[in-house]
């Protein structure tokens, strides 16, 4: 029995966030300083302290939550997942494509992608509208969130659907 290939996944970009995470632990850093340096001074033990809970716990807490966020979604021999939320099996996706601004997923049922209710997940109104649009796809991501060209990432999607 052949070994399937490892899941793709789609992630966005985290250069930002690598930028944002060495600006927020300055700015905590700087808070820090403060507090050593005149930790007797007010006004100086408020900025200090306000810098480190904003800065350092506040930013920590957020850009976490966005790097567990980043994954746009995971196809397998089973189906693609989208995000963090359910499996659509290969059965309900009809097509996939992209054009240079867009990658997006037509699908034949919105029944697996609703069926556990996952926040994030766009609503099947939402889908008819994105269906409207040219290129005719249900979900869509836009060329800025995904870690590769839309047409890439319809290719290595494409070549992880099974062959029927």
């Amino acid at each position: 029995m052949p070994e399937s290939a490892p899941a793709l996944v789609v992630i966005t970009p985290r250069g930002k966030l690598v930028f944002l995470a060495v600006v927020t632990a300055l700015f905590a850093v700087m808070g820090i300083v403060v507090v050593v340096l005149a930790p007797t001074k007010t006004l100086n033990l408020i900025v200090g302290v306000a810098a480190i809970g904003f800065f350092g716990v506040g930013g920590g807490y957020a850009i976490t939550k966005q790097w567990r966020r980043s994954l746009v979604l995971r196809a397998d021999d089973t189906g693609i997942r989208v995000g963090h939320g359910p499996l659509v099996p290969w059965s309900d996706i009809d097509r996939v494509g992209s054009n240079s601004a867009v990658f997006g997923i037509r699908l034949r049922r919105y029944d697996s992608l609703h069926s556990a209710g996952h926040a994030g997940v766009p609503s099947a109104a939402e889908m008819r509208a994105n269906r409207k649009q040219p290129g005719g796809w249900d979900l869509v991501w836009p060329a800025r969130v995904l870690d590769r060209f839309p047409g890439d990432a319809a290719r290595d999607v494409l070549r992880r659907r099974p062959a029927s």
